[in-house]
């Protein structure tokens, strides 16, 4: 068996003890913990799977290798992400995780039973480093895409709840629009306020704009079309809270609310057409 081997099975064999002391420092309640002490299970096995992955550099391409190493990234970066690690948290893992992979690579090669040179010495060395930088940068572009995957993801909750359809009475609803409306929320606006009008069933739609600051030509241009779609669909859209501001703004900007339905209150628009 070559040394490449030999030094594989060596550190495979003591990946166990690899891992308990990783998880002594990351998982066990003192200063140097960012994980959970319930997690340690599954931190293990993580752990167990990054060995095996960084040891392959011993006995296969460099190619493989990499494969390896992407597969366990994607995995584990969504996985910290949601247990709320940070990034800079992440880089002082992999900090510790190097120095004690490195530490069993350098207690291998000084056991008097081996045979290296100091040429070999520098070539483990800079093949154990190499394969963690690696990992680090691989790991980190996973753990960005996670992490905004889950922003994303928020973000469109909390722009779908900002945005709901109340029903009232049967066939009849209200969407309340609340704050500012840029163009990825008017477009969100227009999706779920559709699709909630035909799911229960509306005729009529009370859009209530109260606690919109400004309706400018964009907002209006996406209100005309959620009305417009409304209509095709056989649901009524009625406007109300266009305070006096607003309005002012409105004719300025020269935009115009002919053929549509107008209340200064919501309370108004319910009493006179519900």
């Amino acid at each position: 068996m070559g040394k490449r081997e030999d030094i594989y099975e060596y550190i495979i064999g003591r990946k166990e003890e690899l891992a308990e002391e990783w998880l002594e420092r990351s998982a066990g309640g003192g200063a140097e913990s960012v994980f959970h002490a319930g997690d340690k299970g599954k931190l293990h096995l993580q752990h167990d799977k990054l060995i095996e992955a960084v040891s392959r550099i011993f006995v296969e391409s460099n190619n493989e290798f990499k494969v390896h190493i992407d597969e366990w990234s994607g995995s584990v970066a969504a996985d910290w992400v949601k247990s709320g690690v940070t990034m800079h948290e992440t880089i002082s893992q992999f900090r510790v995780i190097r120095t004690d992979y490195w530490n069993s690579v350098k207690n291998y090669i000084l056991s008097e039973k081996q045979e290296f040179s100091i040429e070999d010495a520098f070539y483990w060395s800079n093949l154990v480093n190499d394969a963690f930088d690696f990992i680090m940068e691989n790991f980190a572009r996973h753990f960005e895409e996670a992490h905004k995957n889950i922003l994303s993801s928020q973000q469109q909750m909390i722009t779908e709840l900002s945005s709901p359809v109340i029903p009232v009475k049967r066939g009849i609803g209200i969407l309340p629009l609340v704050g500012d409306i840029d163009t990825y929320r008017a477009r969100i606006i227009l999706e779920t306020g559709l699709e909630q009008a035909a799911k229960q069933k509306l005729d009529m739609l009370f859009i209530d704009l109260s606690a919109v600051p400004i309706v400018d030509t964009m907002v209006a241009h996406q209100l005309f079309q959620l009305i417009d779609a409304l209509r095709l669909i056989g649901v009524e859209a009625i406007l109300s809270g266009i305070r006096p501001e607003i309005a002012q703004t409105a004719v300025q900007l020269g935009i115009e609310f002919r053929g549509i339905k107008t209340q200064a209150t919501l309370m108004n628009a319910l009493e006179l057409y519900s």
